[in-house]
């Protein structure tokens, strides 16, 4: 019998049928995996904005090397150029991406440091030379010359390095820890050679 004819008999269109049926169930099944794989998949967005040298990525909790550079560079770039006009601005601006646990203790040494800017009419200005990151640490180090200039007097020049740590949340940058000083980077190279020496 050829199969044409057997396709057209009663067994036939049975078997054919189950066949079907079978298929369909597959394809059902596939789809269900691929729809739970998608849902349960943490998407990662792929940026290449002009501030950064290379691709970056951005996953709902984390996000590239470059990608938290680029926001280190930011935060010691608001932070190192201030004036009294506009502490107020950096300070709110700095304010919106601060982690929660570390948000008052920040905005309250912000509030003393434009006070004093704002009585002493000091201008800050900071020029970046450096961006390096620790993956040790998840640590960012910003290091570059830092000027002050006080009202009626010279501007003095210094060494000046922010250290960050940036942790991503529902996409969105957050400070959760920083701090800054007169000297290279304090990275786990760095502290274990000044120990070496001591």
């Amino acid at each position: 019998m050829h199969i044409a004819e057997y396709l057209r008999s009663y067994n036939g269109m049975k078997r054919e049928t189950l066949f079907y049926r079978l298929s369909v169930a597959c394809l059902s099944v596939t789809v269900l995996a691929l729809v739970g794989a998608f849902i349960v998949r943490d998407r990662v967005v792929v940026i290449a904005p002009y501030t950064l040298s290379s691709e970056a990525w951005v996953r709902s909790d984390d996000g590239s090397r470059s990608y938290k550079e680029a926001w280190a560079l930011f935060f010691a770039q608001e932070l190192g150029n201030v004036t009294p006009g506009n502490i107020d601005f950096v300070r709110e601006r700095i304010g919106q991406l601060i982690s929660p646990s570390i948000y008052k203790e920040f905005m309250e040494a912000m509030s003393q440091q434009a006070l004093s800017i704002k009585e002493d009419r000091v201008v800050l200005r900071f020029e970046p030379g450096s961006v390096e990151y620790e993956k040790g640490t998840d640590k960012i180090f910003v290091s570059g010359r830092f000027f002050t200039k006080a009202f009626n007097e010279k501007e003095t020049t210094e060494l000046r390095t922010y250290e960050f740590r940036i942790r991503l949340s529902n996409y969105a940058p957050e400070l959760v820890w920083m701090d800054t000083y007169s000297d290279p980077p304090h990275t786990q190279k760095y502290l274990r050679t000044r120990r070496g020496r001591n």
